[in-house]
């Protein structure tokens, strides 16, 4: 990873978020919360190479990570270790925006069911959302839309997530 530590507006923001930090140390926040990781993480995604981009949004609620372009063999194996690296981090939940998606081959539809199952036995809350009219064709056409929790955007699938975990506080 290339940290950008000579521009002044990289700096800027770091010491920022490190004062933010500070000041909010004693509000509840996700255990291992580390500054310098996310930003190696956003740095880390907007160099990803063109055939597929992978974009890591992360809040207190929930991490999204954006899909764009080829979800083929190639693209497949990068998603599976960003994802694999996301729910490592045990973020309270995790969404798969596919809106960007482009193409999806038979090994990346079994990646979405690796995901889906990898997720769930780690513990961390997970949702698809935006696949775009070429995956869920496929999806549907091999009944795997039973197995995966699908929606039609990121705010709704985000909306659902806190469903779940308002529910499970319930019991």
């Amino acid at each position: 990873m290339v940290w950008p530590e000579d521009d002044a507006r990289h700096r800027e923001v770091r010491a920022a978020l490190h004062a933010w930090a500070r000041e909010i140390d004693a509000a509840p926040y996700p255990p291992g919360l580390d500054i310098d990781a996310l930003l190696a993480r956003h740095y880390a995604s907007l160099h990803e190479e063109p055939e597929m981009a992978l974009v890591v949004t992360t809040t207190a609620e929930v991490s999204v990570l954006a899909v764009r372009g080829e979800l083929d063999l190639t693209g497949s194996r990068r998603l599976r270790s960003r994802l694999a690296d996301e729910v490592g981090l045990g973020p309270r939940a995790l969404v798969l925006d596919l809106t960007g998606a482009a193409h999806c081959s038979a090994r990346g539809l079994a990646l979405l069911l690796e995901a889906t199952g990898e997720a769930r036995a780690a513990g961390v809350p997970f949702a698809i959302a935006g696949c775009v009219r070429v995956v869920r064709r496929a999806i549907d056409a091999l009944g795997m839309d039973q197995a995966l929790q699908l929606h039609a955007t990121t705010a709704e699938a985000i909306e659902w997530l806190g469903l779940v975990e308002r529910m499970k506080a319930l019991r």
